[in-house]
């Protein structure tokens, strides 16, 4: 069974349909690229399967269940999000901001998620210092200490360089082989995403 199925879909903002009958199913163990132009629903696709966005028609469930019928805890349960932008305010620390919200077993991974994206060198440093990769990095982390079923991820590659952006790809990787599902937003041609398992254009 799919982990995650995804059933003839339509997403409103406002009086726009900004997603239009999308069906897509998330295997156990799989990596599932979004592309599309901008405007095209890459971001609030990920809000409907999340759970914090309504949809207008169709369905998505999780295990068999549909995300509608979870409560709030019980879908923080079993996905991780990572959304593309946040802006900080507050001058907490990397580290800080990292463990905010997490239980002890998140909180005890810390350390080595810091050390798989290689953050150590700006762990201590306030958060609203950081460069805009830097602070995507932040956000990253505060998805992968948690332990999820599914990991949603709005463009996670956006901001950074190339060296970055081959680690998380093998971080990502490594996250498939250990069983996680993850889908996430990409800017790249479907050419450049060969390390998905499948990829859905919203632009075509």
């Amino acid at each position: 069974m799919a982990l995650v199925e995804i059933t003839n879909i339509k997403i409103k903002l406002g009086n726009q349909l900004v997603v239009d009958d999308f069906s897509a199913t998330l295997p156990p163990g799989t990596i599932t690229a979004i592309i599309g132009p901008n405007g095209s629903g890459k971001s609030s696709l990920i809000g409907a399967i999340a759970g914090d966005l309504p949809l207008f028609a169709g369905s998505i469930a999780i295990n068999g269940v549909a995300i509608k019928a979870l409560s709030l805890k019980e879908a923080a349960a079993v996905r991780s999000v990572v959304l593309q932008n946040r802006n900080y305010w507050l001058s907490y620390s990397v580290r800080e901001v990292v463990a905010m919200g997490q239980d002890p077993v998140a909180i005890s991974r810390i350390d080595h998620i810091i050390d798989q994206l290689e953050m150590k060198e700006f762990a201590d440093q306030r958060v609203t210092t950081l460069s805009g990769g830097q602070a995507q990095r932040v956000e990253i982390a505060r998805a992968l200490i948690r332990d999820s079923e599914i990991y949603l991820l709005d463009e996670p590659l956006s901001a950074q360089d190339s060296n970055s952006k081959d680690r998380i790809i093998r971080i990502l990787q490594d996250m498939r082989a250990a069983g996680k599902t993850i889908l996430i937003i990409a800017h790249s041609e479907a050419r450049a995403l060969t390390w998905c398992d499948q990829v859905f254009d919203l632009g075509s």
